[in-house]
């Protein structure tokens, strides 16, 4: 068995040194990999920089290229719009001084109004006045009159004469009066 055990120390030895050999190689392998893995990840990196650089690049670039054409856009409708606004400033001022001075206008018309009025009134205080003071006079005249047309009473030669009642007293303060006869029928 000593040779056979010898061949299989042998073959033994071999098969270590193939498991090692192999081992070593796995190793080997596996450290290329991870270099090759590593490599590659460093330059997965890189593209995702210079690409995240590209990227930020094209927005700077598409923003102020955005913002240029928005202001050229709209640029001529802000000076179009500005103009209307001026023109709308300039009407609304045109306007402001006509309400002013239709209000002017409509106030000094007012005020000429009631000056009138007040006149107008004033003068009809005065007629009336003078229309209560005529009233009172033929008020007080009318008990005159109407004991002139019930004596018997004419005018004559710019005074009353009558035709006194002799049966009637004399009246008055110092009794110097007479009563005048009533009016016969007619």
């Amino acid at each position: 068995m000593n040779s056979s055990q010898g061949t299989n120390d042998a073959t033994t030895a071999d098969a270590v040194k193939a498991l090692l050999l192999l081992r070593s190689e796995l190793v080997q392998r596996e450290a290329r990999m991870g270099a090759a893995f590593d490599a590659r990840m460093q330059a997965i990196g890189q593209e995702v920089s210079q690409v995240r650089t590209e990227i930020l690049g094209l927005v700077d670039g598409a923003g102020a290229r955005i913002a240029r054409e928005a202001r050229d856009a709209v640029s001529p409708v802000a000076s179009e719009y500005g103009r209307a606004v001026s023109a709308t400033s300039a009407h609304l001022q045109g306007a402001s001084r006509l309400v002013w001075l239709w209000l002017g206008a409509t106030g000094i018309t007012l005020l000429l109004a009631l000056l009138v009025g007040w006149a107008v009134l004033g003068y009809y205080r005065r007629e009336l006045a003078q229309t209560r003071a005529d009233l009172a006079r033929h008020e007080n005249a009318l008990p005159v009159m109407q004991a002139f047309a019930a004596s018997d009473a004419f005018v004559c030669n710019g005074r009353i004469c009558i035709r006194p009642d002799p049966a009637i007293t004399l009246s008055g303060k110092r009794k110097h009066y007479r009563s005048a006869r009533t009016r016969p029928e007619q």
